[in-house]
């Protein structure tokens, strides 16, 4: 079975603590399919999830040998079981790569959505970043490698040692931002270990010429593909190029690996025109979710108070 680094042993114990669960079909004693999560109280609710820092799960699944007919079919099967599996929940989200298994993975969206759940698809940019140097440089937007060019003469780049400090400055972005923070701490420093012993992870940062952070990142690789996991940059600077320098570092690196890069998620037409500018190809993800009416109602809810009064529903 072809998996990504997020369906990864190890990568979902770090993540978790070792909290996560499995879902698993078997034949004997040979597995056919695995589809991990996470079980979360929600207030008086169970959601079933992903762990934090990971962008993509879903099944996979050993579809087999024969004709594709026979395979899709099989993996249709395999995917009903894993979904009768699940414990019960109010809520259900997942994204899911429709790449893996030779893209028959795609067609995991229609089981899902015979089992009643919503499906829907998520953007992302990915740079094949295979290529020479001059390539990637010549696939860029002018304006952009105008600004990397800027960049470069003023901002430094270099690996971050120190995971504390990447949260601490990622916490106060967000602050002088007036964001609340949704990313769950608790598990990174391990994780961050985890992947760099496996030579999977690095964090790298742009920085002033007096040594202060203007922006950082979080790098993750394996099984062919980078990913831009997690970003961060301060509001005190208006050097718009640094950001730009850093994605560039990461392709640079992932050339040197021979890897793909996946810029990890569109959410806006900005952040779309913006990741468009590094030359890479858009694909999609499938984003599965299924809400009970009483949790929907509440989450609806939630959107409509305060933060700090909405607690109860976080």
């Amino acid at each position: 079975m072809r998996i990504s680094l997020f369906h990864e042993p190890w990568w979902l114990s770090a993540a978790t603590g070792g909290h996560f669960h499995e879902a698993v079909v078997k034949r004997g004693e040979e597995v056919l399919g695995r589809l991990p999560y996470v079980l979360k109280r929600v207030g008086p609710f169970h959601a079933v999830r992903m762990p934090p820092f990971t962008h993509m799960l879903g099944p996979v699944i050993d579809a087999g040998d024969g004709k594709p007919q026979t395979r899709l079919q099989r993996r249709i099967s395999i995917t009903r079981e894993l979904v009768d599996q699940l414990p019960r929940h109010s809520y259900f989200h997942q994204h899911l790569d429709p790449s893996l298994d030779g893209g028959l993975a795609i067609i995991d969206g229609l089981a899902f959505q015979e089992c009643k759940f919503e499906v829907m698809h998520q953007y992302t940019f990915e740079v094949d970043c295979r290529h020479s140097p001059a390539e990637l440089s010549a696939a860029l937007n002018l304006k952009t490698r105008q600004h990397i060019r800027r960049a470069e003469k003023t901002h430094s780049v270099r690996a971050v040692d120190d995971v504390r400090s990447f949260i601490d400055f990622y916490m106060s972005n967000l602050r002088a931002a007036g964001r609340q923070n949704r990313i769950e701490f608790e598990h990174f420093p391990t994780l961050f270990a985890e992947s760099r012993a496996r030579d999977s992870g690095t964090i790298l940062g742009a920085f002033d010429s007096a040594g202060a952070p203007i922006a950082m990142t979080y790098l993750v690789w394996g099984h062919g593909i980078m990913y831009y996991l997690l970003s961060t940059r301060s509001l005190q600077s208006a050097h718009s190029g640094a950001v730009s320098l850093l994605i560039w570092n990461a392709m640079q690196q992932a050339r040197e690996m021979g890897l793909v890069l996946d810029l990890d998620g569109v959410y806006s037409s900005g952040t779309a025109r913006f990741l468009s500018n590094f030359g890479g190809n858009v694909k999609t993800r499938l984003l599965v979710r299924r809400s009970g009416t009483c949790y929907g109602a509440l989450q609806h809810l939630k959107r409509q108070v305060a933060p700090d009064e909405s607690q109860f529903f976080t």
